[in-house]
């Protein structure tokens, strides 16, 4: 039952690659295979490819200068990022938003298949965007370091790591977006994304000129986030210590969400109530009034501001 309903919300998130909601009709095969061919050349070519160069960049200066773990830390904050941005909305709607509600609880289904398969969608999700990033990184790092148990065991543990915080996190501001979900969490995010974007190239320049300087910095005063960049190394300790602090994050994250699924799942929120008043409107041109509404729709979506903005 629970591979069915996994099965049922990774459709829902890739329905647009079955169904033509245009012409209200069923992709053919050929067309669905397309849309996921077009989908994994996005994916593996565009981003790994881009964060393949990345890490080409960074690997080679930090490896030579013993701070294998510090090019680790980088391209695994980024990783998180991109994996937690990638499924919060996804989370937000599965989790927080569904629509099926109804019919799935009138269905002889539990609820906790239910919130499982919930879960494991959004887990998928961010480990698919996760992983764009720490497989081209893996790969690099293999070059310039070599094949050995160390190598090759580190970076697989640190991106299963990596897909439980992305879990968490993805739980927890998926719930925020539910809560004040608006115009200005779509703000927010674009903000963000053109800040770190133009400050990027200096942070890239930055960390390579004092690398061991940010080394000894975060080696002294950030022993945490040392060790999960020694995860990527190989590093047993911090590979123990990393991964049983990550599955007690999942399973508090599974407790809460448990205690709270049926009051979550059957919520109806707060529906605002407007009351009418009559105003005079002054008559608009066609071009004038279609513009006023598409700013309209563009204001008032949080979906449409980040797609377009």
């Amino acid at each position: 039952m629970i591979g069915l309903l996994v099965k049922k919300q990774l459709c829902e998130i890739f329905k647009a690659y079955f169904y033509d909601a245009k012409h209200n009709r069923k992709r053919s095969r050929a067309g669905t295979v397309a849309y996921f061919i077009f989908f994994g050349l996005i994916m593996l070519g565009l981003l790994g490819g881009s964060f393949g160069a990345l890490s080409a960049l960074l690997c080679g200066p930090l490896t030579s200068a013993g701070l294998g773990w510090l090019y680790y830390i980088f391209m695994g904050v980024i990783s998180v990022t991109l994996g937690v941005f990638g499924s919060v909305f996804n989370t937000y709607s599965s989790l927080y938003a569904a629509k099926d509600n109804d019919l799935l609880f009138s269905l002889p289904i539990s609820a906790n298949a239910i919130m499982i398969s919930r879960l494991l969608s959004v887990y998928l999700m961010g480990l698919m965007y996760s992983a764009c990033v720490l497989l081209p990184a893996m790969i690099v790092y293999w070059v310039h370091s070599g094949l050995s148990f160390k190598t090759v065991f580190g970076p697989l543990v640190l991106l299963l790591d990596i897909s439980l915080i992305d879990l968490v996190l993805s739980c927890l501001f998926g719930y925020i977006v539910a809560g004040i979900r608006s115009a200005l969490t779509a703000v927010l995010f674009i903000a963000g994304y053109y800040f770190f974007y133009f400050r990027f190239s200096g942070m890239i320049n930055s960390l390579i000129q004092n690398a061991e300087q940010y080394g000894a910095q975060i080696k002294g005063s950030a022993k945490a986030l040392y060790l999960f960049g020694a995860v990527g190394e190989g590093n047993l300790t911090a590979m123990l210590l990393w991964t049983a602090s990550c599955a007690v994050a999942a399973v508090a994250a599974w407790y809460v969400l448990h205690r709270n699924f049926l009051k979550i799942a059957t919520s109806t929120g707060a529906v605002k109530k407007n009351d009418y008043r009559e105003k005079k409107v002054r008559r608009k041109s066609l071009s004038s009034a279609l513009i006023l509404r598409e700013l309209r729709h563009f204001t008032g979506s949080t979906n449409y501001m980040l797609n377009c903005g």
